[in-house]
């Protein structure tokens, strides 16, 4: 059958009325006021929402602030590994010996210890939601924070293992 002597005018917008309908078209927001959303590596910054909504780079002022605010972040988190293995250290140092144990210090202990350590985990998945926005820019910015957060407060005793970003 030839389709080529039919009339096909009306075809194109019977679709666009579809797509009206169905809630794709947003005439209060323009364009340029959206995030975008990347699967693939970019290096382009601009409207790149970082994790929230709110945090959305339009201007190269705010990619700037971004960068140094992700790398402070990383710093941060390298801080608060540190922080958090030198408490857990300090206060095992004073457990007394384990026959003579209270059971009220030890478990005090483990409930802070598990809240420190879930404050850890969490801090380092909104790590891993930057560097999945797939912007080598904030990528680097996030190894480079950790990278001088290391060397600040690293232990030269810590093991490779404990090093490590806690991302499960």
């Amino acid at each position: 059958m030839d389709h080529a002597m039919m009339d096909h005018s009306r075809h194109g917008s019977s679709m666009q009325n579809t797509a009206n309908t169905m809630g794709h078209s947003m005439p209060d927001m323009p364009m340029e006021d959206m995030c975008s959303m990347n699967m693939i590596f970019t290096w382009d910054w601009k409207n790149t929402c970082v994790i929230f909504k709110w945090w959305h780079v339009k201007t190269y002022h705010g990619f700037i602030l971004t960068v140094i605010g992700i790398i402070l972040l990383g710093m941060g988190y390298e801080f608060v590994r540190s922080w958090f293995s030198n408490w857990e250290k300090a206060f095992l140092a004073r457990l007394p010996t384990a026959t003579n144990q209270s059971t009220v210090s030890v478990r005090d202990f483990k409930i802070k210890r598990g809240i420190l350590y879930g404050f850890q985990v969490w801090y380092s998945f909104m790590l891993m939601l930057v560097f999945m926005t797939y912007n080598g820019w904030l990528m680097v910015a996030v190894a480079l924070g950790a990278g001088i957060g290391n060397y600040i407060w690293g232990s030269c005793t810590d093991s490779g293992s404990v090093r490590a970003m806690s991302c499960h």
